[in-house]
């Protein structure tokens, strides 16, 4: 792990998931196959994090707009089905009503179809009443240093985390978060881990939170 700047009170957690391409070579399955297991995944993380763990607020990188350009459209429309199914899942649904979690997507939706389109703002609506805790589901943000991924990516705290900054980030399979942030509040610790997304259990999230409190 690898840790930087000052901690102080937990009240939003930012994570940044890499390593799914990883992890398909690694179990030698398909993308598709890393995409399914990764959705369950998703899901337990969300429960770790709000439920188990207590966080407030919890945001969450989805497809980048690098990814959105560059995949070709036989990898890229099925991790799109996985993940509008994840948000049309009525037992998910079911859980973020029943513990007050308002679900919010943000920025760029423009490269989506329109059913994963619809799939967020049902979910969006059938959340809006919540309001006991927040997840954040971030779209279209920008990696690299191409100007339009660049301005982008300058767009995340200004826009989002302006006022709310998280107070934790964590990047997984050894991925630099300086690479995704043009630039980072003092106030929020990161930690980069080798532990690819797909392999991320309940233990690791307690270990980072302790590491943040210690």
């Amino acid at each position: 792990m690898e840790e930087e700047e000052e901690k102080g009170e937990l009240k939003h957690f930012l994570l940044i998931p890499h390593g799914i391409r990883l992890y398909s070579e690694k179990l030698n399955c398909s993308n598709i196959d890393a995409y399914d297991a990764t959705s369950i995944v998703f899901k337990d993380i969300v429960k770790w994090v709000m439920v188990d763990f207590d966080i407030n607020e919890f945001s969450f990188v989805g497809l980048t707009l690098n990814a959105m350009q560059v995949r070709k459209d036989e990898e890229l429309t099925p991790i799109i089905e996985v993940e509008s199914t994840v948000y049309e899942d009525p037992d998910f649904i079911e859980f973020l009503r029943e513990n007050g979690i308002r679900v919010t997507f943000h920025w760029n939706f423009s490269k989506l179809p329109k059913y994963y389109v619809r799939a967020m703002k049902n979910l969006e609506r059938l959340t809006e009443n919540c309001d006991k805790k927040k997840l954040n589901i971030l779209i279209g943000y920008g990696l690299g240093k191409k100007s339009l991924f660049f301005r982008i990516r300058k767009k995340l705290f200004r826009d989002l985390f302006s006022s709310d900054p998280p107070n934790l980030i964590v990047s997984t399979a050894g991925k630099s978060i300086n690479t995704f942030f043009e630039k980072i509040p003092k106030s929020t610790r990161t930690i980069v881990v080798d532990t690819l997304f797909p392999e991320l259990s309940k233990s690791d999230f307690e270990g980072y939170f302790k590491y943040y409190f210690s």
